[in-house]
């Protein structure tokens, strides 16, 4: 693609270029609600995730190696939940089995889901998109080679 990096290559004259940066060990994406249980009852049913913290008010799911989602309930944490399928953010989980998470989420009726993928991204990506019980979008996507 012309006028496009790779995303494995460094951009010109970026920071990491000249100074290395510290390690980390994980990514943790927070997401809230007014009905915690709701929630964290459909990421582990329809998405399957491994639930690996329940504390008052956090539900802490493991996605990938290195990569959680914390659910966090009204009134904890430092934000609250906002209404509507606007959130400002979304989960977004790259992925080779697209076709198999598609399949899987399709059969549990899911909120949003296409009768097939899509192209996404200006053509550099193949994807779909579920929304969860209060509105937060998930993408799950491929990227075109």
């Amino acid at each position: 693609m012309t006028g496009v990096s790779r995303l494995d290559d460094p951009m010109p004259d970026s920071p990491s270029q000249t100074t290395p940066i510290p390690p980390v060990d994980g990514v943790l994406t927070m997401f809230y609600y007014n009905d915690l249980q709701a929630a964290a009852d459909w990421y582990h049913r329809v998405l399957g995730f491994e639930k690996i913290l329940i504390a008052e008010g956090l539900v802490l799911f493991r996605i990938h190696e290195g990569s959680q989602l914390a659910l966090v309930g009204k009134g904890y944490g430092s934000q609250q939940p906002l209404a509507g399928t606007n959130k400002g953010a979304i989960l977004s989980i790259q992925t080779r089995a697209l076709q198999q998470w598609h399949e899987r989420i399709a059969s549990h009726e899911a909120e949003g889901i296409g009768h097939e993928l899509h192209r996404g991204g200006n053509g550099r990506t193949v994807e779909f998109k579920v929304r969860d019980p209060e509105g937060y979008t998930i993408e799950f996507f491929e990227w075109v080679e």
